[in-house]
């Protein structure tokens, strides 16, 4: 979890680019690759995808109302502070939170509930010559 913490903060992503079919989560996002710069002293931007599974929901929450009624391309991008395990991990149901938690006094998050054991993958996603 602390290495796809370091990948993912800072990313970003389209709310519309979040999909969720057959218990597989896909997100596809921009993320500044820290690990590998371009040149000495340039940070790339490179599109990576998000791999989560098995999901048995998504929740969104705190979420401004604001943003949920503008009609623009910022209000429907979520920018990636902090990736952790909710507080369910504790509860022993077979089930753990995975939060994708943003900016803010009461950050909007993505709460990804998914089955023990899941899998968590982040793939670059390489343009096609």
């Amino acid at each position: 979890m602390v290495f796809l913490r370091s990948y993912l903060h800072d990313a970003t992503f389209e709310m519309s680019n979040v999909g969720l079919k057959e218990k597989v989560l896909r997100i596809t996002m921009q993320r500044d690759r820290w690990e590998l710069l371009k040149a000495r002293g340039q940070l790339e931007s490179i599109a990576t995808r998000l791999i989560i599974s098995p999901v048995l929901s998504l929740k969104w929450k705190s979420i401004p109302k604001a943003v949920r009624k503008q009609n623009t391309a910022y209000s429907k991008k979520f920018f990636i502070r902090d990736v952790y395990l909710g507080e369910s991990i504790w509860d022993d149901t077979g089930r753990t939170e995975i939060v994708l938690s943003g900016f803010g006094k009461k950050p909007p998050q993505l709460r990804i509930v998914v089955r023990d054991p899941f899998s968590i993958r982040l793939q670059d996603v390489v343009a096609k010559r």
